[in-house]
């Protein structure tokens, strides 16, 4: 089992056709240039930017296909559209109301 991250623009998260997934809000800074911007008459730049970061359990004949939708969603063309990264999971277990569930490796399919 493998667990994919990806960190995208905001704008285009229903671009990259995925179910099952986690968000959380990022903000950091990479090789997308800086921007202006303006508040109250005054111009700043705006060292950070907002990202979403995406992150999903597939199994491993799955990663493929799940990168494949996530870059082909989120790929804009420009500098900043974001990264994709996988790491293994040795063991996941799923938390629910039943004690011994948690005992047992789960699987994403049940």
């Amino acid at each position: 089992m493998k667990r994919v991250e990806a960190i995208i623009r905001p704008e285009r998260l229903g671009e990259a056709g995925l179910h099952g997934f986690t968000i959380s809000d990022v903000r950091g800074h990479g090789r997308a240039p800086e921007k202006t911007g303006e508040y109250r008459g005054n111009a700043y730049e705006m060292l950070v930017t907002h990202k979403l970061l995406v992150s999903l359990f597939v199994e491993d004949d799955e990663v493929e296909g799940a990168i494949g939708a996530i870059a082909g969603g989120a790929a804009t063309g420009q500098v900043g559209d974001g990264l994709v990264a996988v790491s293994e999971v040795a063991t996941m277990y799923r938390i629910t109301g039943a004690a011994s569930d948690a005992t047992e490796p789960a699987t994403t399919g049940s």
